[in-house]
């Protein structure tokens, strides 16, 4: 009897060894290892060269290639507000070798206010992470008679704002402000990237354009441009004298909505985006590798300190908030496509 115990302890002990050795979630890491080994993995981006996209994108490569144990190559593909990029990997094989640095808050804009240069929704994609999230900085020549918001309001002639596209985040923030705030403006849109239409504005071919803070930095650290005015709630670690719209200017209800609006559109950020279709399996496993990333103590260290700050968003919690954004009553719908897609053009 006691021979028989030990005997059905021993076999019980190997089934269960066995059933762990055979479980989905452990033999699915090790197969998703060793299908990384001498792969490369093409990193893109909407971003040109020495943008805030290509940047973030080249600090991500090295700690995904740690992760996955394979070759990151960062691509840029710049064009139409970051949706040339976004449609070449909506085509793009989806097995784990082609990723994105995608513009979040775009995508979600251009599909709100039917924007035909996105040809599929943000959530046909695989959602990997947010990688950052940052107040945006309305930014303008130093030349201009812009110092403060109240010189903004006061102006006689519209505020040349330069843009990418309708929704790249420059342009439809740079709307949504000029609502809110009965401004004059005038949005030109055309420019290839962030660094050509910061480059006009720094030429003199427009008086500004608004930009997320690490870029914004860039430009007033040298005494290239200016930053007037913060357009998100809190101040930017990056730029902490320049003063947010909520605490310069008097807002009505109807202002603070609008700038609500564009603030929780904000939240979505950048994110880490897979081509659609992906195996669950292997969308899990590179979640989980995109969250070990940009919560490493290291690496959020190594970010901070290039300026380029990693704030990790869990998936769920950006659907939870794309949704809600999406979720507008049919009337200020109406009002958001006018305001983005016309009125400023």
């Amino acid at each position: 009897m006691a021979n028989n115990r030990l005997v059905n302890a021993v076999m019980g002990a190997l089934l269960g060894a066995l059933c762990a050795a055979l479980a989905p979630g452990a033999a699915s890491a090790d197969e998703n290892l060793d299908f990384y080994k001498g792969k490369v993995v093409r990193l893109v981006n909407g971003g040109s060269a020495g943008s805030g996209y290509d940047l973030y994108s080249r600090m991500l490569a090295p700690y995904l290639e740690k992760k996955l144990g394979t070759t990151v190559i960062v691509e840029s593909r710049p064009g139409a507000g970051m949706m040339t990029a976004m449609n070449h990997v909506a085509i793009a094989p989806p097995d784990g070798l082609t990723m994105m640095l995608a513009p979040g808050e775009g995508a979600v804009l251009a599909k709100l206010v039917d924007d035909p240069a996105l040809r599929l929704n943000l959530d046909k994609y695989g959602l990997l992470a947010r990688v950052n999230t940052a107040p945006r900085v309305l930014i303008v020549n130093p030349k201009t008679p812009y110092n403060t918001i109240d010189d903004l309001l006061k102006q006689t002639k519209p505020l040349q704002i330069g843009a990418n596209g309708k929704t790249d985040a420059a342009s439809d923030t740079s709307a949504v402000f000029c609502h809110a705030l009965k401004l004059q403006c005038k949005i030109t849109i055309g420019y290839k990237s962030s660094n050509d239409f910061s480059l006009a504005a720094i030429r003199g071919e427009v008086d500004g354009t608004i930009l997320v803070e690490d870029s914004s930095a860039r430009y007033a650290q040298g005494g290239q441009l200016r930053g007037i005015i913060v357009t998100a709630r809190e101040r930017s670690r990056l730029m902490p004298d320049v003063p947010t719209v909520y605490e310069a200017a008097k807002l009505d209800a109807e202002a603070t909505w609008w700038l609500d609006f564009r603030e929780d559109v904000r939240k979505i950020g950048r994110l880490l985006i897979v081509p659609p279709g992906m195996a669950p399996e292997r969308l899990a496993f590179l979640r989980k590798a995109a969250r070990e990333v940009l919560t490493d103590p290291a690496a959020v260290k190594d970010f901070a300190a290039k300026q380029q700050p990693a704030l990790y968003g869990d998936p769920e919690e950006i659907n939870k908030i794309i949704q809600n954004v999406k979720n507008l009553p049919p009337a200020r719908l109406k009002e958001v496509k006018h305001v983005i897609m016309e009125k400023f053009y």
